[in-house]
């Protein structure tokens, strides 16, 4: 639940900045009425994008606390095991059954 919950904080964050920020943006340029809705919505749907990219890249390549830019610091976990606890399984296994995992893995992507 609480993977759940940090997916969509960390979702629904970048697009009310972008609500915010194209609502802020069309009020000060003057629109047809006719394309002014159309407008408004592609400069939300521009600027929520570019936010949460920005705010992805800062977070990969900066530094993990920028993830507060699109609401939580940490990207959620789905199966309750971290990557580290993964890998550390996946070490624990002899090389037979290495190779086999790998082949499996390797057979659902395809």
């Amino acid at each position: 639940m609480k993977a759940l919950f940090d997916s969509l904080v960390r979702t629904y964050v970048p697009w009310f900045v972008g609500i915010a920020v194209g609502w802020l943006v069309s009020l000060g340029i003057p629109l047809d009425p006719d394309v002014e809705p159309q407008i408004t919505a592609a400069l939300m749907l521009v600027s929520s994008m570019l936010w949460y990219f920005l705010a992805r890249v800062f977070e990969t390549y900066v530094h993990p606390k920028l993830g507060w830019l699109i609401g939580l610091p940490k990207q959620p976990l789905y199966d309750g095991k971290s990557r580290d606890q993964i890998l550390a399984d996946f070490a624990r296994l002899d090389p037979d059954e290495q190779n086999a995992d790998l082949q499996a893995a390797l057979a659902r992507r395809r």
